[in-house]
Formats: C-alpha cells, sequence, structure tokens
C-alpha cells in the first residue's frame, strides 16, 4: 500500500490525505478504513455539490473549509504527445465528444478503487455532457482475484457492450466485502444478463489477458504504478481523491479547452 500525501496548503499537511491508493505490498480489505482515510462514499466539506458553472477554485478541502488551489496538487502535467487516445477496446460512459476525457486504470479488488466509484459517478453527474470516464484495467499481483475479475470485466464488455460492462462495474464496486473468486464472479455475470456458458468459458481460459496486458503497458507508458490512477485529458495523478479535489482538476480541464 502506498499513501501519498500532500499538502493543499503547507498548513494542512497532516490534515488532509489526498490520495489513497494501492501500488505495493498487502491491501486492507475493502471495507476497511485506516486513520485519516478520507471514506469517499460520504460527503464532506463544503456540502452540497456545486454546479458545473461555478469556478472551479471555490471547491473547499474536506472538513476544514480552505479553498482548495489546483497549483498545491500532487497533479503532473503530461506531454500530449503521450496522453493515449481512447478507442473502443476500452469501455467508456458519458458523452463520446466530451471536452474532458477522465482515463483511469483500475483494480475490481483495489478498496480505494471501490472508494472512487461514488466521487466519479458524482463527476459525472455534475459535469453531465462534459466529461467521458474510460476504463483501463490494472489488474495488480498481489490481489488474488483481481486478474480473474478484469477478465469478467472484459467479458461482459465483450457480450454486451459498455452497458453490460458498466452494470457488472457497478454490481462489484456497490457490494462491499464481496469476494471476487470465480463463483462470485459468475452471480455478478449474472445480474448485468450475460450469458452463463460463454462467461463460465471465458473465466477458464482467462480469454481477454491480451487485452488487459495492453491496458497495463499502456498505463506504464503514462506512468501508473498503483490504483486508481487517473489521467484528466493531460494531468495525471494517483489515488482516489474526494470529489472537491476531482472538481478542481477537471475545472482546470475544462479551462484549458475554453470550457
Amino acid at each position: 500500500m502506498s499513501y501519498v500525501r500532500a499538502a493543499i496548503r503547507a498548513g494542512l499537511c497532516a490534515a488532509l490525505l489526498l490520495t489513497d491508493s494501492c501500488g505495493g505490498g498487502s491491501s486492507p480489505p475493502r471495507a476497511a478504513q485506516g486513520p485519516g482515510e478520507i471514506d469517499l462514499t460520504k460527503r464532506s466539506g463544503s456540502g452540497a455539490a456545486q454546479e458545473p458553472n461555478e469556478p472551479a477554485d471555490n471547491a473547499a478541502a474536506p472538513n476544514t473549509g480552505t479553498p482548495i488551489r489546483f497549483e498545491d496538487l500532487p497533479v503532473t502535467r503530461l506531454d500530449r504527445a503521450k496522453v493515449p487516445i481512447p478507442n473502443a477496446a476500452n469501455p467508456s460512459l458519458g458523452a463520446v465528444n466530451a471536452p474532458v476525457v477522465v482515463q483511469m486504470w483500475s483494480d475490481f479488488e483495489c478498496p480505494f478503487c471501490a472508494r472512487a466509484h461514488p466521487v466519479l459517478s458524482e463527476l459525472l453527474r455534475i459535469y453531465a455532457g462534459k466529461v467521458r470516464l474510460v476504463w483501463h484495467d490494472y489488474p495488480l499481483p498481489f490481489h488474488a482475484h483481481a486478474r480473474l475479475a478484469a477478465n469478467a470485466g472484459r467479458e461482459a464488455y465483450a457480450e454486451g457492450g459498455a452497458a453490460a460492462f458498466w452494470k457488472f462495474h457497478d454490481a462489484i464496486y456497490e457490494a462491499p466485502e464481496t469476494d471476487l473468486d470465480a463463483a462470485s464472479l459468475e452471480r455478478f455475470a449474472a445480474k448485468a444478463g450475460l450469458d452463463a456458458t460463454r462467461f463460465h468459458e471465458s473465466l477458464g481460459t482467462l480469454r481477454h489477458d491480451g487485452e488487459i496486458k495492453q491496458d497495463m503497458a499502456i498505463g506504464d507508458a503514462v506512468g501508473v504504478e498503483g490504483t486508481p490512477a487517473f489521467l484528466v485529458n493531460d494531468y495525471f495523478f494517483v489515488g482516489a481523491v474526494p470529489i472537491e479535489i476531482m472538481r478542481v482538476i477537471v475545472g482546470r480541464a475544462l479551462s484549458d479547452v475554453g470550457g
């Protein structure tokens, strides 16, 4: 587990854990929450979600009310030539022509990826029509069922397209403390309306390993070392962050393109 602590302002180093990610060693159960970690399933800080036409720098750090400045965030801007171009090989959600593309590298067994799920759902709601979310697999080797779950997600996409994938995805992330062994994955597949025989055969052969390895290679080239990792247009960072911080980053990306 790697924890990346960064200050929103100099005096807040100990007050806010900016990023939680899985990236080495072992990870806690999906329901676990360590000292100082932000529970991303709950709203905090400035109260009700602000609408996208409000200035991005109006966001406040959770539990402090202190304004968040983009310049203080642990975000790296990539050379645009190194930004991968999403295509139909990856499931996506949101407007295809959205001015901001959030590419994420994720692991179905990562507890912090599960915490990022409600934040991303909120982001898509706030910025409807302006943000597109693109999924990339990055199963970590120390998660026992991550590779199998990644194959399962790919099979859902192959069988039913984006709608089936996101239904399968949501079923996993909205079921805390659920094991991701083959039997459990097959139950999720049934909820997503997938063909039971084809799905079972896919898990047995790890049919989609090639696609998953390609996703991981793309992530490695970008700088992914843990999950979840995000590329918001050309702004890269690792770790689950609260909606207040995600909104500041998306706001900057929108500003860059005149949105």
